[in-house]
């Protein structure tokens, strides 16, 4: 009977079990199951081992694993390669590979969720992305695409500003978000959030119940994507509701998106995003 899993440390917190099995009961896989396992840094590699070997059928990845596996793999699929950040693993042809849904997951918050897919640009203040990990490197390539979806309309491209505290990994971030992207030091985040007109927030600060620089002066307006959930998560997005944001969402959204790429990869079929959204509380298409 295959058996899937999310890999994680530390892994107290996560949906993907409830998400994965209500993808199987849907499709009519009913043999399979999605566990959550919580792995140390110094056991991923053999965990990746237990899928090369058939004792998984896949894994997802989450925090700390997403950059480390993506030098643990045989091959890396696009966009995984460009980010060399990898959160789902899975054998083909006997190799064993590294995708990255997450990328996904953030277009479709980007363009649904925020509304950023067409339209006038909210405001003329730029937008910001918080972090440097390894959703935050596909938030950035993600903005990439959404700017190149904007260009073929012939709309503007704004500018972004990554955020972190490694100077030389915002610097990658921005690189991987396009033209017009800028890393920024982490001490003018709170400057930089309260005069943007998108706030993007992948770090780990709101998944630990902490605010976010800034988020007690964001603007009338704003747009804000917080890549984390659950009930700790959402001081963020209290705050750009009370500052009036024409959209705000947490990353239960996303979630559910990059979810379902990964059905797809491991357990090769269609998901039903209406069932795996229900199986958390969410309805599908979820609104702004």
């Amino acid at each position: 009977m295959p058996v899937a899993a999310v890999l994680g440390w530390p892994l107290a917190h996560t949906l993907s079990p409830a998400l994965h099995q209500a993808a199987y009961r849907a499709a009519g896989l009913d043999g399979w199951t999605y566990e959550a396992r919580p792995t140390r840094p110094e056991e991923l590699a053999a965990a990746l081992d237990d899928v090369r070997a058939g004792r998984l059928a896949g894994v997802n990845l989450t925090t700390p694993h997403k950059q480390p596996a993506a030098a643990l793999v045989d091959d890396l699929e696009r966009p995984a390669d460009r980010l060399e950040a990898v959160n789902t693993v899975f054998v083909r042809d006997g190799r064993l590979v590294g995708g990255n849904t997450d990328v996904a997951g953030a277009v479709w918050a980007l363009g649904s969720q925020l509304g950023l897919r067409d339209g006038r640009w909210p405001g003329d203040g730029p937008a910001v992305l918080l972090g440097t990990g390894g959703v935050a490197l596909a938030v950035a390539f993600a903005w990439s695409r959404l700017l190149t979806a904007r260009r073929h309309q012939g709309l503007p491209a704004p500018p972004l500003l990554v955020a972190g505290r490694d100077p030389g990994r915002a610097a990658a971030a921005a690189a991987l978000a396009g033209p017009g992207a800028e890393a920024a030091a982490w001490s003018a985040a709170a400057d930089l959030v309260a005069a943007a007109d998108v706030v993007l927030q992948a770090t780990t600060l709101t998944a630990k119940g902490e605010p976010v620089p800034g988020q007690d002066g964001l603007r009338p307006g704003v747009r804000v994507l917080d890549c984390n959930y659950g009930p700790a998560s959402q001081g963020l997005v209290a705050a750009a509701r009370a500052a009036g944001a024409t959209a705000a969402a947490d990353g239960l959204g996303m979630l559910c998106a990059q979810a379902a790429g990964a059905v797809v990869k491991i357990a090769r079929v269609r998901p039903d995003l209406a069932a795996m959204a229900a199986a958390v509380g969410l309805a599908w298409p979820t609104p702004i």
